[in-house]
């Protein structure tokens, strides 16, 4: 039996797993080990993969990775490994059956949802008429309700700057019939042809392709509207095997998978056969007749920029919408006519270089009746801006905050109102940060306004609660609520306050399983109580049971009427470290998931989504975890540098809630490293906490990344920071842990108790290092950043094993294991970061011997894997309490960053299925880091567990690499005891075993 943290460590294997069902509570287990056995003697002992034990050779390690990808691909049944981890069809179910906040009874809140919106800039109303000057366009071709319509048979040219590398274009159209052609050509001067494509006389679409082929496809309907999408690509390094191609999608189905240009030769002489001679295109011709319709052109090229960690950058170089920008002026009067600005819901989001420096501005009619106090609610006004109502500017906004403005003076009674929100446009200029090697080169990152609503109330109404779980017992919960109030009447006010707690999620019950009342006096101005009680048998918030309670607060004067209520959801659970583990409503736990950036595909929405992003993306974010087996997702969301700003996102945390997923949370407060920790938004801290601290999900406030300074620095700026940190997160909020630093090891502190400094010198550290609440983790990755394999063999080393024997203190994995898996270069051909390699390709050399190829993607995939499951299996065993990988899908580094699980386009690499075998609660494998068994070696077998008290069986299963079972030994009734532990199995010496690669199968069960 091993206690974990008080066991010495031998090492730890290589596994393969197939996942055939979704993780449950008390499901089997099985995984599988690749081994090379040698008949060799210098095999014995732990041989490393790379390092001073190593057996292999360069060339023999990359078959050793080869070996590995194809019995993986079997094991996990991907054999194409091309599986998406989440379709849309599941996102759109979730979302579909999301239940939504409760709103109050009581008080009349008005969810401000729709709004009309325009972006804008200074002078484009008069640009844009000047632009579409029916003059201008050639004779035959006009303008029609906001689109190019052909009066006669003709053809019109758009040219514009070559695009000579990676470019899209994208349009719609629409035909009156189904018997003449429409083209749609692009070519270099209207002479050298790249691709045309268009509608046919047969009513077929149709494209050309090399040699000037046509291909005919499907039919298509007359008077429908048709969305056109073209992904050209005009690398082709080696003249002999690559030529330029493109994908065409209609109506988003791809037609034509990356196809020759028009002008590749496919048919010749000599070097002229296969051969590309097209250097790019500057037109867009359009020949047409009588009464088609062609609306929202627009096209992007990417251009090289020779730098590793921003390859490319884009470029709008053709867009035409057709339509007159109406005039910005008087836009916050009522009056203002803007039936030509766009409509749409939450989240309205503007930015990327298309639209640089536009202005994103929202106005919103609202109807209200009487009322006596009204209050304005704005998530967030991203990255500042002007709110109007009626006309008049009411608060200019120069930070993120989230915003309750007092309207009441401003908002006529029984009228119809203007809400009209201001958000300024954000550009990177150096007074507000700096490009990282993460980032996508667009200084235009994304702006929006958060959700709003209008409050209606009473002068004596709730302006804010808060409920948490102090303790909890088998059968009870001790409950804490926080209520403040606020009185606006010049005189006080006595009454009571009644708090009902009735289960919400995942049903609803009518009843409340818990109702009680307290006098309150309240004075002019801002008013709080706090009250502690006992709910009997409370359904615990967990993510196998995420049960949800509805909270409502109501306030009643002195005859008993209630004048406000103020309703919200959250869950029962407790979240500490007590005995040095984490620990969830008592339960020793893990916290197992990975980490977002904020880049999401597609490549046009990279910097428009950083900050900002539709709910489907949301939820899928969420759903990618959950289909690994996690339960944590570190919000970890941002686009720059100097200083980065996180997120605050409520929906994250609602369908978080919902779901049952733990998060890491990381508010707009936050830096990622900073010129110095005054970066941190210290006044802000305590007000993005207060947004979404009623939900049960979140188990860590998270205040930095990896700020570097501070072991360079006395241990008094170790302390100052610490102190700071914990007074603005632990009064406000006493229930979570809290994260000074997800790289603590950039502190000046050697120790858990901070007696010592990072170089063993004597110190004592602030009290606020070892405060109530306060976590500890690093960053750790021993097999990642081109590491041998020696160091994961000698893993933990003296400075972690004192964290990881703490006894008051939890330690995770905060960001791992930092190594690269290049995608399936098939499945992203024409795309801008097809085959584009990023500044990681040097970590090949540090941990296998030599740079794989761009062709050698598998084995790349293969590494990321074998090495991911290696090092997290012995954390696993060394008890870690959990572990937040780096990071969960691609995008960052201009979708070039090769250290994600999934893809730009949501397929799952091998390292995704090796994560979802290692997040099982009971796993098994090998006792050892051995990558070559000698003569002399032996399999011993060990069972991770974590969960409740169980019995299990082992059936281990040697096998020949084409699945022949050679040997198999069982372990009957091993005893796995509650919380995290570990069982070492007696070993066994495999005989008569030819030299070369098997399989390993562990088939755990319990009885």
């Amino acid at each position: 039996m091993c206690a974990c943290r008080n066991c010495s460590y031998l090492g730890v294997g290589l596994f393969l797993v197939l996942l055939v069902l979704p993780l449950s509570v008390w499901s089997d287990s099985r995984s599988f080990e690749l081994r090379y056995f040698s008949d060799s003697s210098l095999a014995n002992g732990e041989t490393d993969f790379k390092g001073p034990t190593a057996v292999f050779d360069t060339e023999q390690r990359v078959e050793f990775l080869h070996q590995y990808a194809e019995a993986a691909k079997r094991f996990f049944n991907d054999p194409q490994l091309n599986t998406k981890v989440v379709t849309q069809a599941e996102v759109s179910d979730f979302l579909n059956k999301l239940k939504p906040q409760p709103k109050p009874k009581v008080r009349e809140r008005i969810s401000l949802d729709d709004w009309n919106y325009l972006g804008y800039k200074e002078g484009q109303s008069q640009q844009s008429i000047a632009r579409l000057n029916v003059g201008s366009l050639r004779e035959g071709v006009d303008l029609n309700e906001g689109s190019l319509r052909f009066a006669t048979d003709e053809g019109i040219d758009f040219d514009f700057k070559r695009q000579g590398w990676r470019a899209t274009l994208t349009w719609r159209a629409q035909v009156p019939a189904s018997d003449r052609r429409v083209s749609f050509k692009l070519s270099d001067r209207g002479k050298i042809p790249v691709a045309t494509i268009g509608f046919g006389s047969n009513g077929n679409f149709f494209y050309h392709t090399a040699d000037h082929r046509i291909v005919e496809l499907e039919k298509y309907e007359p008077k429908r509207w048709y969305s056109f999408r073209l992904e050209l690509d005009f690398v082709a390094p080696n003249f002999k095997t690559d030529v330029v191609r493109y994908n065409l999608y209609i109506d988003g189905k791809r037609v034509a998978d990356y196809v020759p240009m028009e002008r590749v030769r496919e048919a010749g002489v000599q070097y002229v056969y296969n051969f590309s001679s097209v250097p790019g295109f500057n037109r867009f011709s359009i020949k047409a007749y009588d009464g088609v319709r062609v609306d929202d052109i627009w096209g992007v090229g990417y251009h090289k920029t020779g730098r590793e960690a921003c390859p490319y950058y884009p470029e709008t170089y053709l867009d035409q919408n057709f339509e007159i920008k109406p005039d910005i002026q008087g836009w916050a009067h009522i009056d203002y006519d803007d039936s030509f600005w766009q409509r749409g819901e939450y989240p309205i989001i503007h930015g990327t270089e298309r639209y640089a420096e536009e202005d994103l501005y929202l106005r919103k009619k609202v109807k209200v009746g009487d009322f006596e106090k009204a209050y304005l609610n704005i998530e967030t006004v991203d990255p500042g801006g002007e709110l109007w109502v009626n006309g008049q500017v009411i608060k200019i906004i120069h930070n993120r905050h989230p915003q309750k403005i007092d309207v009441t003076r401003f908002l006529k009674k029984h009228s119809v109102n203007l809400i009209g929100i201001k958000v300024n446009h954000f550009y990177l200029t150096e007074q507000v940060g700096e490009m990282m090697l993460h980032s996508y080169l667009d200084y235009s990152l994304g702006w929006f306004a958060g959700r709003a609503s209008l409050d209606l109330v009473k002068h004596q109404h709730v302006s804010d609660a808060f409920l948490y779980t102090e303790s909890i017992g088998e059968e009870w919960a001790h409950l804490r609520t926080r209520i403040t109030f606020k009185n606006d009447h010049w005189l006080s006010f006595r009454g009571d306050v009644i708090i009902k707690l009735t289960p919400w999620f995942p049903s609803e019950t009518t009843s409340p399983s818990y109702e009680f009342s307290l006098p309150v006096v309240l004075t002019v101005g801002s008013d709080s109580i706090e009250h502690s009680f006992k709910l009997e048998n409370p359904m615990l918030w967990s993510p196998e049971t995420p049960n949800l309670y509805k909270i409502e607060v109501s306030l009643n004067d002195a005859s008993g009427h209630t004048i406000d209520d103020y309703v919200f959801t959250t869950g029962i659970r407790t979240v500490d470290q007590k005995g040095g583990s984490f620990r969830l409503n008592n339960q020793v736990v893990m916290a197992n998931g990975a980490q977002i950036m904020g880049f999401r595909g597609p490549a046009e929405k990279l910097a428009l989504w950083n900050r900002c992003t539709p709910d489907d993306w949301v939820a899928k974010e969420l759903m990618m975890v959950k289909a690994m087996n996690g339960n944590l997702l570190r919000i970890h969301s941002h686009g720059w540098e100097f200083p980065a700003r996180g997120i605050n996102d409520p929906r994250y945390a609602e369908m978080a809630d919902q779901m049952g997923m733990m998060l890491i949370w990381c508010p707009t407060a936050w830096i990622r490293t900073g010129r110095g920790w005054g970066d941190v938004d210290f006044e802000g801290f305590p007000k993005y906490i207060r947004q979404v601290y009623n939900h049960p999900s979140i188990i860590i406030w998270e205040a930095a990344n990896h700020t570097q300074q501070f072991k360079t620095r006395d241990s008094t700026e170790s302390d100052l920071y610490c102190e700071k940190v914990h007074e603005m997160i632990h009064p406000v909020d006493p229930s979570r842990l809290i994260s000074y630093n997800s790289f603590i090891k950039h502190f000046h502190y050697g120790n858990d108790l901070g007696t010592v400094d990072h170089e063993g010198n004597a110190i004592q550290a602030s009290w606020a290092w070892t405060a109530p609440r306060v976590t500890r983790g690093n960053q750790d990755h021993p097999t990642g950043y081109g590491k041998t394999w020696d160091r994961l063999r000698e893993y933990p080393g003296e400075y972690r094993q004192d964290f990881l024997d703490s006894k008051e203190r939890a330690y995770f994995n905060f960001e791992h294991q930092e190594s690269i898996g290049q995608p399936n270069w098939s499945l992203v051909k024409g795309k801008p970061w097809y085959r584009v390699h990023s500044y990681e390709w040097g970590y090949d050399e540090g941990s296998i011997g030599r740079r794989l190829s761009l062709d050698e993607w598998q084995e790349s995939q293969a590494w990321q894997a074998f090495s991911a499951w290696e090092a997290m299996k012995k954390l696993r065993y060394l008890d870690y309490d959990g572990f937040s990988w780096c990071c969960l899908h691609g995008g960052a580094n201009s979708g070039t960053y090769k250290k994600p699980l999934i893809d730009m386009l949501d397929h799952a690499k091998l390292a995704f299925w090796v994560n979802k075998m290692v997040f099982q609660k009971t796993v098994a494998g090998s006792h050892n880091v051995d990558v070559v068994y000698g003569p002399e070696d032996m399999i011993r077998p060990v069972i991770i567990h974590w969960g409740d008290a169980r019995t299990a069986e082992l059936t281990v299963n040697l096998k020949s690499i084409d699945g022949k079972v050679l040997l198999s030994r069982e372990y009957r009734n091993v005893e796995l005891t509650g919380g995290r532990s570990a069982v070492v199995l007696e070993p066994f010496q495999p005989e008569l075993l030819e030299e070369g690669y098997y399989l390993i199968e562990y088939s755990t069960k319990f009885i």
